[in-house]
């Protein structure tokens, strides 16, 4: 499989991840994990830059907060 149609799975099927270890299943990587996974394992996964997850994370959490305090 090329990267780039990697690459589009993991975009658009929710249990897609790029781990032929896990048959490229992130339910069946998550069952195998005991810790969080570290920004580097997870840009790995979803075939992502590490700065790009840390960004994505943070503009998590600033969407998170306005949802919690506009209840």
């Amino acid at each position: 499989m090329e990267r780039s149609e990697m690459e589009k799975k993991v975009r658009e099927e929710e249990d897609f991840i790029h781990s032929p270890k896990f048959g490229n299943s992130l339910k069946r990587f998550l069952a195998k994990m005991d810790n969080p996974p570290e920004n580097t394992t997870i840009g790995r996964l979803l075939l992502l830059p590490e700065e790009e997850v840390e960004r994505l994370y943070q503009e998590s959490i600033v969407i998170l907060r306005q949802k919690i305090l506009n209840k």
